[in-house]
């Protein structure tokens, strides 16, 4: 029998990973429009690659929950931020 509390808490942990895998793509993002040098551009780009991967395994692993959903357009958003960025 699964111990709820345990899935509750895995579960936690996985939407927590990803939280601070999206705040780390709008830090990065900010300082990229802060200071666009190629160096703080590459950052973000490299977060946003995390972020991705941490997306997929949360869906992967979790699902469509709605803090998963919230955070993967948050994320969409910081990317077309960025793409604004480099086409300018």
């Amino acid at each position: 029998m699964d111990d709820h509390t345990q899935m509750s808490w895995k579960e936690d942990t996985v939407i927590g990973q990803l939280h601070n895998s999206v705040d780390n793509v709008t830090f990065a993002v900010g300082e990229a429009f802060t200071n666009p040098t190629e160096r703080a551009i590459q950052n973000a780009r490299n977060m946003i690659e995390r972020a991705e991967r941490s997306v997929t395994m949360a869906l992967e692993s979790r699902g469509e929950l709605e803090p998963i959903s919230t955070l993967q357009e948050q994320l969409n958003q910081d990317k077309e931020k960025l793409n604004k960025l480099n086409v300018q």
